[in-house]
């Protein structure tokens, strides 16, 4: 009987360290996302970004004038980089508040989310949006801005997060 209990009390006290090292690890990928993301806004005037709550990983991506940089972010630690050339991001309009309802059939309240920041002159436009990120990169839309991040998020497995 002593075995039985010494056993489940491992168990607790293993489960227990999992779960802080867990959560801490999705606060250290939650802050380096956000000085990643203020880094990259201020380099190139725009930062685009998928998260989950309570994944240790998140992809953060932004244009500059003729190359898309991709940053897939684990624990807390840039896992993998790439640049590919493409259209630069400013060629396609701001997007409205009409085409943003577009992405409603996606909400959700927890779990994923896709959010950017974008320079406009001396305003910064943002947007943090509880989507699920499936829905969100299997959809068509009206607006030629999400269009655009849609197929860059599929063409390049964005939200593929891989140990690499």
């Amino acid at each position: 009987m002593k075995t039985k209990i010494k056993i489940i009390l491992a168990f607790i006290a293993l489960l227990s360290i999992s779960c802080s090292t867990l959560k801490s690890n999705i606060q250290k990928n939650n802050k380096f996302t956000d000085k990643t993301i203020s880094s990259l806004l201020e380099k190139n005037g725009n930062v685009f970004y998928l998260t989950s709550t309570y994944a240790t990983f998140s992809t953060v991506w932004t244009y500059s004038k003729d190359k898309l940089e991709i940053y897939k972010l684990i624990n807390g630690r840039i896992n993998f980089q790439q640049e590919y050339f493409t259209i630069c991001i400013d060629n396609i309009n701001q997007i409205s508040k009409e085409e943003l309802f577009e992405l409603d059939q996606c909400m959700e309240l927890e779990g994923d989310g896709f959010g950017y920041r974008i320079k406009r002159g001396s305003e910064i436009e943002q947007q943090d949006l509880p989507i699920g990120i499936e829905c969100f990169t299997k959809s068509k839309y009206k607006s030629d801005f999400l269009n655009k991040v849609v197929e860059d998020i599929n063409i390049h497995k964005m939200w593929d997060v891989r140990y690499k």
